[in-house]
């Protein structure tokens, strides 16, 4: 039990307290330290006393006093967390297992983690919780908690999990619900599986849980190539969208004039590219709770956009021309941005649309394009340009896309600079102004 110490900030609370590197922590105020959950509810209070053990086995009590929620600038090994919490379940959409063979082994890891859920705002589908779990999650009101449903009919809802005890997800819920823990929710919806009137249900079913199950996400689900001996599914078509966010539509109408504060569910984006649809208003988003999971980004990167190039004044162009590169979903939008951009700053834009041979065609989204597809692509269309390239495109912290292509590859391939651009509209803008 405890948390092993990696590093100590300078002039920290825990360097004054004499902490080094190595250094365990067992318990704060006499509870144990299991994981970096256990640190942070624990160290917001002012006045702590931490037992430690040095790294020669020698056990230490040490009494603080500090600021409420004041942090002790302590590093732990691991994140942390020690060994991650691993999916269960075999879901007939997952991802993961849509991966081809050969790349790094953290792309193929099934996190199911309700910690990561918390800190992150990953999905989880509460399948593996146990009751110790349960009871912790409600003790120390871990809160909001992002998880995915699919369908709330318990033999859907187990085979599209691959998962005969599914069912008890809507259980949990509402022990959360009834606990004071918050939830947002996601349902991945699969052609003929999920939609519908099954989808009708889930809906409905999880609406009887607000306010504390505070907003639904309707997801396509995301199909690659890679599929062999695989539960065969079809790509949402766009008369399904289409009838899908009618029918999200009516509910969020429904559910406006019921409540007075929110719509409640919500279709991603990608939802309204298959239906062929336009985006919603910013305000329709309310408070973009689930941005993250491709709700509403769209609309605000496009607005960014457009209000950034609103307020410019006299700025002019650092460069005489941009090449910027997109997934095929977004390609429209980019490309409006681009001819507003063009006119007010006198520059000339080329957008480059990419599809994901990686993936495959049915894989339309800009963060998952490969720096193998582009440069395949886009060999000799890049001229004496300056190329833009999402941050989305690249793993977080860092310079190489999924197919561990780096920026320093693809400005070798090309010959020219290129930029890894915050996936922010306003950002998108002030990168192509003089500094």
């Amino acid at each position: 039990m405890g948390r092993c110490i990696s590093t100590i900030e300078d002039g920290s609370i825990a360097a004054l307290c004499g902490l080094d590197p190595g250094d365990t922590l067992l318990e704060i105020n006499g509870q144990p330290v299991r994981d970096y959950i256990d640190y942070a509810y624990a160290v917001a209070e002012e006045n702590l006393l931490l037992l430690i053990r040095k790294a020669d086995g020698r056990e230490e009590e040490l009494e603080i006093e500090k600021d409420a929620y004041e942090e002790l600038g302590i590093g732990f090994a691991d994140d942390g967390f020690g060994k991650k919490i691993v999916c269960r379940n075999k879901c007939v959409f997952c991802f993961v297992d849509q991966m081809p063979k050969g790349m790094r082994k953290t792309l193929y890891f099934k996190d199911d983690d309700w910690r990561m859920s918390f800190l992150m705002g990953s999905y989880i589908t509460l399948t593996n919780l146990n009751d110790a779990d349960i009871e912790r999650i409600v003790a120390q009101h871990i809160s909001p908690l992002y998880v995915s449903v699919h369908a709330y009919d318990h033999a859907v809802h187990n085979m599209l999990l691959g998962n005969d005890d599914a069912q008890k997800t809507f259980d949990i819920l509402r022990c959360f619900v009834e606990n004071g823990i918050e939830v947002h929710t996601q349902v991945v919806m699969c052609e003929g599986l999920n939609d519908k009137e099954i989808l009708r249900e889930t809906i409905e079913e999880l609406y009887a849980l607000y306010p504390g199950i505070r907003s639904l996400a309707v997801v396509p689900a995301g199909l690659t190539q890679f599929r062999e001996n695989r539960y065969p599914i079809e790509p949402v078509s766009n008369k399904n969208a289409r009838k899908t966010v009618e029918m999200i539509h009516e509910y969020q109408q429904q559910f406006l004039s019921a409540n007075k504060k929110t719509r409640f569910v919500f279709a991603a984006d990608e939802m309204y590219i298959k239906a062929g649809m336009g985006m919603p208003s910013l305000e329709e988003y309310e408070c973009f709770e689930q941005i993250e999971n491709g709700v509403g980004m769209v609309r605000t990167f496009v607005d960014d956009a457009m209000d950034a190039l609103e307020g410019l004044k006299g700025e002019k162009a650092r460069y005489l021309t941009i090449g910027m590169v997109t997934g095929m979903d977004f390609y429209p939008f980019l490309k409006r941005i681009a001819q507003e951009a063009e006119e007010r700053l006198g520059v000339l834009i080329r957008v480059y649309p990419v599809k994901n041979e990686f993936f495959g065609e049915t894989v339309t989204v800009t963060g998952l394009l490969t720096g193998r597809d582009i440069m395949a692509q886009l060999k000799g269309k890049i001229q004496d340009e300056v190329l833009f390239l999402s941050s989305c495109c690249f793993k977080e912290n860092e310079e190489a896309m999924l197919d561990d292509v780096s920026l320093n590859e693809l400005e070798h391939a090309f010959g020219v600079s290129c930029r890894k651009i915050d996936n922010d509209g306003y950002e998108l803008i002030h990168a192509m102004l003089e500094e």
